[in-house]
């Protein structure tokens, strides 16, 4: 996978949390990064979740997603799954305007987090992954970043995937969560990522 942009040290921290979580990226060694271990290790149980439903069609979406956290429609083609008992969740849109190449999206989201209170960009990187789902290959970026929202940090991971080897994005998937939380986050997006399909 091709490196686009790491911004300093910090950078390795985010990203090697990802790595950890199967998602590896060139350049960065999660050795010799220092990963504090999630506080939280409790395990999760995943399976292949349908949302984006409707009475008449069905459902339009589904991805291998924790089993308890609870869904919530947000719009067309959009959803969120939400843990109920600690502050972390994963959000996909399936619906996106305009239908920009993953990489030009990933650059417009950072372009638009500008502002952010406590904002830091710990990533930016391009690459492709594996569909269990025959949807692949699929390319993707995926921008990693904390912000501050009160007194705690948020480490959130946004991901576009384009389809079937296409470099237009077809999904935006993004998880957030505390810092301590990323390394199952990364994994999250992962099982999400790689099962994610679309359906007419």
């Amino acid at each position: 996978m091709k490196r686009l942009m790491i911004t300093s040290r910090r950078s390795l921290i985010g990203l090697a949390a990802l790595a950890t979580a199967g998602l590896a990226l060139t350049g960065v060694a999660p050795a010799r990064a220092r990963v504090v271990a999630a506080s939280n290790s409790q395990a999760l149980t995943y399976g292949q979740r349908n949302f984006d439903c409707d009475p008449e069609y069905g459902c339009h979406a589904s991805a291998v997603l924790p089993k308890s956290w609870k869904y919530t429609k947000l719009g067309n083609g959009e959803g969120r799954f939400s843990d109920r008992a600690v502050p972390r969740m994963i959000r996909i849109d399936t619906n996106l305007p305009m239908a920009p190449g993953t990489a030009t999206a990933a650059q417009r989201k950072q372009k638009a987090l500008k502002g952010t209170p406590g904002l830091k960009i710990l990533g930016l990187q391009n690459g492709t992954m594996k569909s269990t789902m025959q949807q692949g290959p699929l390319r993707i970026s995926t921008l990693v970043y904390t912000y501050r929202s009160g007194s705690t940090t948020r480490w959130v991971a946004t991901r576009y995937i384009g389809f079937h080897g296409s470099k237009i994005a077809g999904a935006e998937v993004t998880v957030a969560g505390r810092v301590q939380d990323r390394v199952l986050l990364g994994t999250v997006l992962t099982k999400a990522t790689q099962s994610l399909a679309l359906y007419g």
